[in-house]
């Protein structure tokens, strides 16, 4: 959970918005999407509603920000995780861990923060999230891109090959954070979903 740092009347211009979206996400966290409410963020942080209003719009556009914020953590820890595999002389097998690493963190940061992924990809009315960057997509998308170049996957199914990896990891995020897998099975879980996502991908 992160840590606001000024309260009330000692947030400047700047500050306000940034606190603003620390408090959203922090109910978040707590209660899910429904403790989420422009009044509670008000509350939270010692301002009025309408102070927020000059940020924000509606509960909407805070949403939109909290959610490409949670987006982009995700990638970061999927970019952290990858730096840290050491480098083997099969570049191959570095090609491969990397890979697992990815998939990880991302069940990982899953299991760590359930609420904040349950609504990293709500689809928004206002404004949608694919209007920013979307590092883990890219990510991933460098991985499939590293397999092709080594031909440990065939060009034609380079297109195919991110929705298929991507699909079933996150199947298997959603239910770590849903807390329909149990935490001694999270692993196994993990493992044969990368297992599961590798042999369908690369040529045998």
């Amino acid at each position: 959970m992160l840590t606001l740092q000024r309260k009330g009347s000692e947030y400047h211009h700047g500050d306000l918005k940034s606190a603003a979206i620390i408090a959203g996400r922090n109910l978040i966290e707590g209660g899910g999407l429904p403790a989420l409410g422009i009044r509670r963020v008000a509350n939270t942080i010692g301002v009025t509603a309408p102070a927020l209003y000059r940020h924000f719009a509606s509960l909407e556009e805070l949403l939109v920000e909290i959610t490409c914020q949670v987006r982009q953590e995700i990638g970061e820890l999927m970019l952290e995780r990858r730096r840290l595999v050491k480098v083997p002389r099969d570049v191959r097998k570095y090609e491969l861990e990397k890979f697992r690493a990815i998939g990880d963190a991302y069940i990982d940061y899953a299991d760590k923060h359930p609420k904040l992924f349950e609504i990293a990809f709500i689809n928004h009315q206002e404004k949608s999230t694919s209007e920013y960057n979307e590092l883990a997509w890219q990510v991933l998308n460098e991985s499939i891109e590293n397999f092709v170049a080594l031909g440990m996957i065939p060009k034609n199914k380079r297109d195919s090959a991110p929705l298929v990896a991507w699909s079933a990891v996150h199947g298997v995020a959603t239910l770590v954070a849903n807390r329909a897998v149990a935490s001694a099975e999270i692993k196994f879980f993990q493992t044969a979903v990368m297992d599961g996502v590798q042999d369908a991908l690369l040529k045998k």
